[in-house]
């Protein structure tokens, strides 16, 4: 880190280095066409760090509401912070509106660009409407959760609700772990104005809790072109990989009982199995062949009867021969059942 010394020595400022704060700006200007003053971006170590901040800043007296099916472990967190959560239910453009107000919450955390587990991208029209909805009430705030748009295989990304957003309404929020490594715990939040005053108010005294080294090499990395060249490396070859899986469920034997739910963007897809068996006992019978698949129903928050059948498959990681192993049994597992009937 030539020319850093005196710098890594010293405790980073609440935010985050500036350096990469800037470079953060320009990757956002340039990928997500978002225009942010360095300024307004705060650094922290995980999104779980960044959240309660957040609960801090904005008032734990405050309801807050998450899509459903959603992110569970998002629960765990706001009630860690003693917040009860409330959920609002998703059509095929994402969370309703009319989800939101019956939850009568102040805080909507969603995930607009690709939604997880669902894989639902929220077209411009419902942004419009969810923005409208934050707007309707003072104190009313939206958490739009970024966390893998980098990963579209087709077309240019919607613009996000927070480059869209007139009255600061919307807070930004996006990680470094899907994009290069779970192990790096670097994420960021983008806040309008009016709250990066009151941040800096409330917090100015906290370090930031991602070490300087990290801070500055990231800041170089994305500089020189190469977190883009990165992303663009990786977007193919999942891009092949989605391919890949997909071909091999085209061709197999388990095509009458299925059904691909596809989306341009994520690292997963969603697999409809036609079937009457409930998704808890595929579940337990893959287990008994070392194949660990979740389903869609296991992301249910408003425990809503779901006969749909819908599994998650998460192909980053997988290799071929697993692949087909696992939908081999799949497939015999299914079979089964249709004798039996």
């Amino acid at each position: 880190m030539a020319g850093k010394k005196e710098e890594l020595m010293r405790t980073a400022p609440v935010c985050g280095v500036w350096e990469l704060r800037e470079a953060i700006a320009e990757h956002l200007k340039s990928f997500r066409g978002m225009i942010v003053d360095p300024n307004q971006i705060v650094m922290g170590a995980g999104t779980e760090y960044l959240y309660g901040l957040l609960t801090e800043l904005l008032g734990n007296d405050k309801e807050y509401v998450i899509e459903s099916p959603g992110y569970k472990k998002l629960v765990q967190i706001y009630r860690q912070r003693g917040i009860e959560c409330r959920f609002a239910s998703l059509d095929m453009e994402g969370v309703t509106v009319n989800g939101l107000e019956q939850s009568g919450a102040d805080v909507a955390h969603i995930c607009p660009n690709h939604h997880f587990p669902t894989g639902i991208t929220m077209p411009a029209s419902r942004r419009y409407e969810v923005l409208a909805w934050a707007n309707e009430k003072d104190g009313r705030y939206i958490i739009e959760d970024d966390y893998d748009s980098e990963f579209r295989t087709e077309g240019k990304p919607i613009p996000t609700l927070f480059s869209i957003d007139a009255c600061e309404k919307v807070i930004y929020m996006n990680t470094f772990s899907k994009s290069l490594s779970p192990t790096i715990r670097i994420s960021y939040m983008v806040l309008p104005v009016h709250l990066i005053n009151l941040f800096f108010h409330k917090f100015h005294f906290y370090s930031c809790t991602i070490s300087n080294f990290e801070q500055y090499t990231l800041a170089e990395f994305i500089r020189q072109g190469y977190f883009e060249k990165h992303i663009n490396r990786m977007r193919l070859y999942y891009m092949r990989k989605r391919r890949q899986v997909m071909e091999i469920i085209q061709r197999s034997s388990l095509v009458p009982y299925c059904e691909i739910r596809e989306n341009d963007s994520g690292l997963h897809f969603l697999l409809k199995l036609k079937t009457l068996i409930p998704d808890h006992t595929i579940e337990e019978k893959l287990l008994e062949h070392g194949i660990r698949i979740l389903a869609l129903s296991d992301y249910d928050l408003l425990y809503e009867e779901n006969k749909a059948h819908y599994f998650i498959i998460n192909y980053s990681n997988l290799n071929v021969e697993k692949i087909e192993h696992a939908f081999g049994v799949i497939e015999t597992i299914l079979k089964k059942e249709t004798v039996k009937q």
